[in-house]
Parts: structure tokens; sequence; C-alpha cells
């Protein structure tokens, strides 16, 4: 089937390390071998705010995907919630039942800005999951990581969870 896929990066202050920021720049890259030319990647930065970086783009248009992967840059706090629902806003929109239709939540698993509330943020995933857009997460970095959150998010969005410490964990999850 098509892949309907928005990648919700997370390009907080906490991200610029190359252990983190870095490698999810260098895994997108890699996923991008994996997909056809049917499949769409959108991606929404958040840091302070959540930003589309990319609206939904076929993989015809694979330079504009990798020129937008490319421009994230570390910035700000953590507004994990705002990522999120422009991601579900941008999925929604682009929602096609043949398809699998997935959010990708890359991060370190730190919300500190806006929606605090795990509670709230799990309802939302497990509402957007009921509805066909599943949430799967990757977590990136270590020490100040939450891969509890990351964790349960995942399981409430009927997806996978995987954490990439580095290059070669990457290409096996991707």
């Amino acid at each position: 089937r098509p892949a309907n896929l928005v990648f919700v990066i997370d390009t907080s202050g906490s991200m610029d390390r190359e252990n983190r920021l870095g490698l999810v720049k260098r895994a997108l890259a890699l996923l991008l071998d994996e997909l056809d030319d049917g499949d769409t990647v959108g991606i929404v930065e958040y840091g302070s705010e959540g930003r589309v970086v990319l609206p939904p783009t076929s993989l015809e248009d694979r330079r504009a995907i990798e020129r937008a992967i490319e421009r994230l840059q570390p910035n700000g706090s953590t507004n994990a919630e705002q990522g999120l629902d422009l991601g579900y806003t941008m999925a929604s929109r682009g929602y096609d039942a043949k398809a699998i239709n997935r959010l990708i939540l890359c991060s370190d698993g730190v919300a500190n800005t806006g929606e605090t509330d795990a509670a709230r943020i799990l309802d939302k995933v497990r509402y957007q999951s009921d509805r066909g857009i599943h949430l799967s997460t990757i977590g990136f970095g270590m020490g100040n990581y939450n891969d509890v959150l990351m964790e349960t998010l995942a399981d409430k969005g009927d997806g996978n969870y995987y954490y990439v410490d580095r290059l070669e964990e990457a290409e096996r999850v991707f």
C-alpha cells in the first residue's frame, strides 16, 4: 500500500546535538531510499511553536523533501502538543483509506511548552488512531530523554516505538 507519512520533528534546543537532530536528519535521508514514488512525505517541526516545513510531497519530488530535511535547525523550547496537532491536521487532509496513514514523531521526548499534561496528549493520540492515523515514535539522544512518554505515545497511537542512538540503529529501524 502507498504510505502517507507525516514526520513531526522536535527541533527544540535540547535536540541541538549530533546524536539528536543531526541523527534525525541522517535517518530521514536513509528512509527516503526505502520509499516508493507513490508515497508522500510531509514534515512538521516544533520548538517553541509548531511549523509546517513541507506539505505532503510525493517522493517523485525527492529533492524538495531533502531540502526540507536539510533546513531543520534547533531552536527554542519544546511544544510537542502543537507539533502533533499540526501533524495530525496535515495527515487528516491527506488521509487515504487505501494507504498507510502514519505520523512519525522524532524527539528526545521532553515537552516543556504548551500542553505538557501527558494524559491530554495521549487522549488526542488515541482519538486520531481510532480515526485511522497511527503514531510511531522514534527516540533520539541520550541523557535528558523521556522513553516512557515516547513508548506510551506509540502504544496509544497503535504504532511502534524505537530508540535510535547511532546511524547503524537508524539503518535497522528505517
